[in-house]
């Protein structure tokens, strides 16, 4: 056996991924555990690495039956603390007969097996790949849509809205990519559920939340449950959780808040005045509250039959509160004229918005 790959049993990466890996098959990992475990995962690339390594390795011994509870003699005779290589620790007591490796052992013995295969020399095939490149979902201008998926999750989407779905052993992960979506999530703490929106992930396991992006901009509201909203640096699409990096500490959000993050800055938590508010689009109308004009703009363009543009950047810095009927947004662009002196030209394919 070549002591190199040994040295697997010494490299403090592998150690983590493979602590982190038994302690998101825990029953019921925590979101602080999963947002930390994320954290970790794209610190470096070779931290991904590493863990799908070991992922892989995990999935060769998926055919091996879990052994039943320890008996009380065996829970005596089990030794291992952790202190040392479990490797070395098996060598030592290979002349015993005498069972043990618990929770920590168990992760170590993933080392094991991989400095003997040796990095590198297999291929698991990934029962997955197809569902790994995601399917979309899109609807049209003014139009909504629900989306059920496999793991009987459920999805509201608003107009002009597209996801990404792709779900496999690890995770549940959407990308939203434009628009507003409703998530209802099915409870499944070996899987969390990720949404990816702009600077934005959100991290649930079993709850319901809203997230609406306009551009750079992205407001998560809570419905059910809790969340955790970690503003990131980068919004480059991602393969699975990818090399962006977190900016900033995470925001966990409770029912009945909400919160936004804006180019990766993440905005102070507020209660919604009305949970209901959040949602309201599901039902014809637009809810606002002291949102900037510009955003308002793109999020009731994805109901207009004609587009609204700004004729001045500056008039997009206006703050509005208030609701948008979606069947009456000529309306609503004649109160912003009443409100705020907006001069309002109606062209034959947009309506452009003059201070």
């Amino acid at each position: 056996m070549n002591e190199a790959r040994l040295d697997l049993e010494r490299d403090p990466v592998y150690v983590d991924a493979a602590e982190w890996l038994t302690r998101l098959r825990q029953p019921s990992p925590t979101l602080e555990e999963v947002c930390a475990w994320q954290q970790w995962m794209a610190r470096e690339e070779r931290h991904r690495q590493v863990f799908q390594e070991l992922e892989e390795m995990w999935a060769l011994f998926g055919g091996v039956a879990e052994p039943g509870p320890a008996a009380a003699h065996e829970l005596e005779a089990d030794t291992y603390d952790g202190s040392m290589p479990v490797g070395d620790w098996i060598r030592a007591r290979r002349k015993s007969s005498r069972p043990g490796l618990r929770r920590f052992a168990l992760a170590a013995m993933l080392l094991v097996a991989l400095s003997c295969v040796g990095v590198g020399s297999w291929f698991v095939p990934s029962l997955v790949s197809g569902l790994r490149a995601g399917v979309d979902y899109a609807t049209s201008v003014g139009e909504n849509a629900d989306v059920r998926l496999a793991d009987g999750s459920t999805v509201q989407l608003g107009g002009h809205t597209r996801i990404r779905v792709t779900l496999d052993s690890r995770q549940r992960r959407i990308d939203l990519l434009s628009g507003e979506a409703c998530f209802e999530v099915a409870k499944d703490p070996t899987r969390p559920f990720l949404v990816r929106a702009g600077n934005a992930n959100i991290t649930a396991v079993g709850t319901a939340f809203n997230i609406r992006r306009s551009g750079d901009r992205v407001v998560v509201s809570v419905l059910e449950g809790r969340v955790l909203v970690q503003p990131m640096a980068a919004a480059t699409p991602l393969a699975w959780i990818g090399p962006a990096v977190p900016a900033g500490s995470a925001a966990p959000l409770k029912a009945g808040q909400r919160t936004t993050v804006t180019r990766g800055t993440l905005e102070s938590t507020q209660a919604l005045s009305d949970a209901s508010s959040a949602v309201a689009w599901q039902h014809g109308r637009l809810a606002f509250e002291s949102e900037p004009l510009r955003d308002v703009i793109q999020d009731v363009n994805r109901y207009a039959s004609k587009p609204i543009v700004l004729g001045d950047e500056r008039t997009g810095d206006l703050r509005v509160t208030g609701t948008v009927t979606q069947a009456n947004i000529m309306g609503w662009i004649n109160s912003l004229q009443a409100a705020f002196g907006i001069r309002a030209e109606v062209d034959a394919d947009r309506i452009v918005l003059q201070p």
